[in-house]
């Protein structure tokens, strides 16, 4: 018996097309339009395709992505073996980590999306969504969470970032990917990995601030900070470090707020007892702040919302970070 999957299209890329040559592409195909491209799939997979948004992925909403999360869970409740998301890949890493949060079903929930639009030369989104109905398809898939699948490359969100602003091959995972797809077959590294699943939020009223540290940084923005958000992400330089004047507001900064470190390079973890002096990971640390370890700094944001709209203590943080290493 075929799987039965389902695909909603958010917009993006994949769905983009111009209606003159001097104005640019903008969402325009629905779900079915890329059912249509696909000759023969119905040999594969039972298809069913819904147009959820028709937007730049700049443009979504945590609301919008919980509205397409629902809608998801309903598919599988209803009988499908598998579901995929198409979207714009600006925001697809953001968007496939916070789904990851909250995908508690055994079936695989697939994001995808294309680097150019169907009108372009060597456009490759709907091999992206033929690969990605092949691994929605595929028993291997189950109990793996969300996944992204992009140039034959499949990876889980935790690890997987978007390197470059045009090639077609910008998707990299630190590390190394989790599987691939080659000649139809859906490949896998590694086991299912630890997650952390966590209940839809029950409120959307928390917000997180992320600020990044540069040279000679305005710490200016801290007094609006403390009056006006919830959390404080800082994308720190190198280890997790911040500024002199950033470190000597930091308590009272934590004093209202959960505030957490990231690194603002591409690759590798913060640090946590390596250097000492005011500003270090060993300087923050003591003063109360919470490194992210191999976290990103968009994707502890993302952790720290859904934490603090769930009424989560912060122990929740940790368990996902120990999760992300063996």
């Amino acid at each position: 018996m075929k799987p039965k999957i389902s695909i909603g299209s958010l917009g993006g890329t994949i769905s983009m097309t111009s209606s003159k040559s001097n104005q640019g592409i903008a969402p325009k195909l629905s779900a079915k339009d890329f059912i249509e491209l696909l000759p023969d799939i119905e040999k594969i997979a039972s298809i069913d395709a819904e147009s959820l948004f028709a937007l730049p992925s700049g443009h979504l909403k945590f609301e919008m992505l919980l509205e397409a999360l629902r809608w998801a869970k309903k598919q599988v409740e209803l009988g499908s073996n598998g579901v995929i998301l198409t979207q714009g890949t600006d925001t697809l890493e953001e968007s496939a980590f916070f789904c990851d949060l909250f995908w508690d079903k055994s079936e695989p929930l697939i994001l995808m999306g294309a680097m150019r639009s169907p009108e372009m030369l060597g456009a490759e989104g709907i091999r992206n969504l033929y690969n990605s109905i092949l691994s929605a398809s595929s028993p291997n898939s189950r109990n793996r969470g969300v996944m992204v699948v992009m140039n034959d490359a499949i990876h889980v969100p935790r690890w997987m970032r978007k390197s470059h602003s045009l090639a077609v091959e910008t998707f990299c995972s630190d590390g190394k990917t989790h599987g691939f797809v080659a000649e139809g077959r859906v490949e896998y590294f590694c086991p299912p990995l630890q997650r952390v699943v966590l209940p839809l939020p029950s409120c959307l009223c928390k917000k997180i601030f992320l600020w990044e540290q540069t040279l000679d940084v305005d710490i200016g923005v801290l007094d609006w900070v403390k009056a006006s958000v919830d959390g404080l992400v800082i994308s720190g330089f190198g280890a997790g470090h911040v500024s002199l004047e950033t470190a000597q507001r930091l308590k009272e900064i934590i004093e209202c707020m959960p505030v957490i470190i990231a690194t603002r390079t591409t690759e590798g973890p913060t640090a946590y007892s390596t250097y000492g002096y005011i500003g270090s990971e060993i300087d923050c640390i003591k003063q109360g702040a919470m490194m992210a370890g191999y976290l990103s700094a968009k994707k502890a944001r993302i952790l720290l919302w859904a934490i603090l709209n769930n009424n989560l203590g912060m122990k929740y943080f940790q368990d996902y970070l120990d999760k992300m290493i063996y």
